[in-house]
């Protein structure tokens, strides 16, 4: 396997850290990368590009929109000139190139000299619209200067390269509200599975749409595909592809050259997002550096100061406005990660959720606000829609403590008596959790880290933008906390974004909602305007290989058992035994092969049941924790993956392995160090 050991990736991972640009920008991709700076800088979205999907350099015609054109009306005027410019290619496939217009003779030098019928017929079908993003791209970088600081910050903790500041230019042009037809959200434009490794996301909370959290979360999914690939440029590939198809690619073409991979990987799902993010990326992060070049001076948003504030109890979200004395639809500005259940009344603000607040109330003044929160406004648990069906399995006294209330009240509220008989799909009414006037008091909200004062963070700014990497640790330092009560630098000024996707985003000034730049209602409706198609982060981070091999083989996978590929493929394990030799009660071994019967099921249905089995593991594991990050550790003599997983740090054994592909744990040595997922318990209450 083409994969590179850990010991010579983390070797890289040094050698990145002293490298003056670790983003190559390799001469065979500059023709492409010119042609991403024009869609950026140059034509709108009221006009598009007409060019060959492969070759960015055979640009056919630039078409000009009515402004108050339909998206039908633009449509059908893109078809029409395909059309027009398939039937010039046919004529050109059969040798009738007399009485060529200029821009004919143009199109027809642009294949060269030695072009044959069937190049032309090839280019009949590669013929692709860009829709121009020069407006939306200004828009972006007026946007961009509110989150500059923060991400610069975010990115220089965990020791990424401070050039990814750029990346949402590509994903959202810095539009906290965006949303994409295939279900991405924010301004990093995460996946639901992807961002529920590293974030909460649910009907109460979505953390994608939280610039803090969904930085950090970008950080640490970047530093994950940098770990399995080895390269920069692979990973910001990876975070569109994914790191497991990229992996492919290395093995296929024996090569972490991303110029070789762009050109030369025929991967089924390396379609044409995912060969130009790279480039795209390069051409946003040219753009974003010179930005005055291409649009003259930018304005930007104006700053907004807020405190984070994270706290202890479930709270109604008026009554926190009531008590911070804070306009409520300015706290719907700072926490666009609240979802509409919470601004409706029908679910508390949760527990452990960090709160922003305008301005930079003094500690002093957040302990007043607090005070003024009656406890009976303070709940335990997470309010519910008053109804519960009961499953199977469940108890009264089960239901009643998951919902924050004693079995006596939760009795009472039924008008059943202590010895009630309950069945299942019996509905239960659940009443209000109980409060803190109800329990044992409570305790003050804790002021979460605030960012560095002005003077350090323009400092670091300067520091941190995309002209110079930043740090390459090996692992990411976790950001330290204050310990409650502690009294904080103020934050530094920070504007937000409201998160309605159908209205322009407005962002809290100093007590004034001042309007953005108007953006459509969704960015992303049809391939002919997207700026990249699917441009998220769409590729499952589970770098697992689950189809079925030569001579119907498997490699074993970290939570697998003969039991399991008996189900899977309808063969008894007594069979599976005997098919590969082995004793009674012997075990299959991690990163062995075994051979399979697969006599009543195909070997698409085998790894279709096989890779069903492990995503609902991660989802499982996944709705109740997070990756806040990741550690080195060094193995210690007789030590295997499933005691260093379950002993050391409480984890399952396929997330390990996940995280260290090219480890053999088999035979692993003493003084190896892998790398290790920092994993938090996410509330989804």
């Amino acid at each position: 396997m083409f994969g590179l050991l850990l010991a010579p990736l983390l070797h890289k991972v040094a050698a990145a850290a002293e490298s003056p640009d670790p983003f190559v920008r390799p001469a065979e991709l500059e023709q492409d990368v010119r042609f991403w700076i024009r869609v950026y800088t140059e034509v709108t979205t009221d006009q598009g590009l007409l060019h060959d999907d492969w070759n960015l350099g055979l640009v056919y015609e630039v078409l000009r929109f009515d402004p108050a054109a339909s998206p039908a009306q633009r449509e059908r005027r893109v078809a029409e000139a395909k059309s027009r410019y398939a039937g010039l290619l046919r004529r050109f496939a059969a040798g009738d190139t007399g009485d060529l217009t200029a821009h004919e003779q143009r199109i027809l030098h642009a294949f060269g000299d030695e072009a044959t019928p069937t190049d032309f017929r090839g280019a009949i079908e590669r013929v692709r619209f860009q829709l121009g993003q020069a407006d939306r791209f200004h828009a972006g970088l007026i946007r961009a200067a509110v989150w500059e600081k923060q991400i610069a910050r975010t990115l220089a903790q965990h020791g990424v390269p401070a050039q990814i500041a750029a990346l949402p230019h590509v994903e959202s042009s810095f539009n906290l509200a965006a949303y994409s037809k295939v279900g991405a959200a924010g301004l990093w434009q995460f996946m639901p599975s992807t961002a529920k490794r590293f974030m909460r996301v649910d009907s109460v909370v979505d953390e994608r749409l939280d610039p803090y959290s969904a930085t950090e979360a970008a950080a640490n999914l970047m530093l994950y595909n940098y770990r399995l690939l080895g390269t920069w440029p692979l990973a910001v590939t990876a975070y569109n592809h994914g790191p497991g198809g990229l992996r492919r690619a290395q093995d296929e073409l024996g090569s972490s050259d991303i110029a070789v991979i762009v050109k030369r990987y025929q991967g089924k799902t390396f379609g044409f997002a995912s060969r130009n993010f790279y480039v795209a990326f390069l051409a946003a992060l040219e753009v974003d550096r010179n930005a005055e070049k291409y649009f003259g001076p930018i304005t930007p948003l104006p700053d907004t100061d807020s405190t984070p504030v994270e706290l202890p109890d479930y709270v109604p979200v008026d009554a926190l406005a009531k008590a911070f004395k804070a306009d409520l639809g300015a706290l719907r500005v700072l926490n666009p990660a609240l979802r509409p259940p919470i601004w409706n009344g029908s679910r508390f603000v949760p527990r452990g959720y960090t709160l922003r607040l305008p301005g930079t109330p003094p500690q002093a003044e957040i302990a007043a606000a607090w005070g003024r929160l009656p406890p009976a406004q303070r709940y335990v648990a997470q309010r519910n829609d008053g109804r519960h069906k009961i499953r199977r399995g469940e108890t009264l006294a089960g239901i009643a403590a998951a919902s924050g209330v004693s079995l006596s009240r939760l009795l009472a509220d039924n008008g059943w008596s202590a010895n009630q008989a309950v069945a299942r799909g019996e509905v239960v009414h659940i009443p209000l959790p109980a409060s803190r006037a109800e329990s044992a008091g409570g305790t003050p909200p804790i002021v979460a880290a605030a960012k560095p004062a002005a003077a350090a963070e323009a400092q670091l700014s300067a520091a941190a933008r995309p002209s110079a990497p930043g740090p390459l640790p090996v692992a990411a330092p976790e950001v330290p906390r204050a310990p409650a009560a502690e009294v904080l630098p103020p934050a530094a000024p920070t504007p937000v974004v409201h998160a309605e996707p159908s209205q322009a985003a407005p962002v809290l000034a100093r007590g004034k909602i001042v309007r953005q730049p108007k953006e459509p209602v969704s960015e992303r409706q049809t391939d002919s305007n997207a700026l990249l198609p699917v441009a998220a982060p769409t590729g499952n981070a589970d770098t697992t290989d689950y189809s079925v091999g030569a001579n119907n083989t498997v490699t074993v996978q970290a939570a697998e058992t003969l039991g399991h590929y008996a189900d899977w493929s309808g063969a008894s394990s007594q069979t599976l035994r005997a098919l590969n030799k082995l004793h009674k009660n012997a075990l299959v071994t991690l990163g062995h092969k075994v051979k399979l019967d697969l006599s009543k099921v195909s070997p698409e249905q085998f790894a279709a049941a096989r890779r069903e089995y492990h995503q609902h593991l991660q989802e499982e594991f996944f709705g109740a924790h997070r990756i806040a990050g990741t550690e080195n550790y060094s193995v210690k003599r007789g030590e295997s993956l499933w005691v260093i997983a379950q002993q050391h740090a409480d984890l399952p054994v396929w997330l390990v392995a996940q995280y260290n592909p090219d480890v053999d744990f088999n035979d692993v040595r003493p003084g190896t160090v892998i790398s290790l997922p920092r994993v938090v318990p996410v509330n989804r209450q």
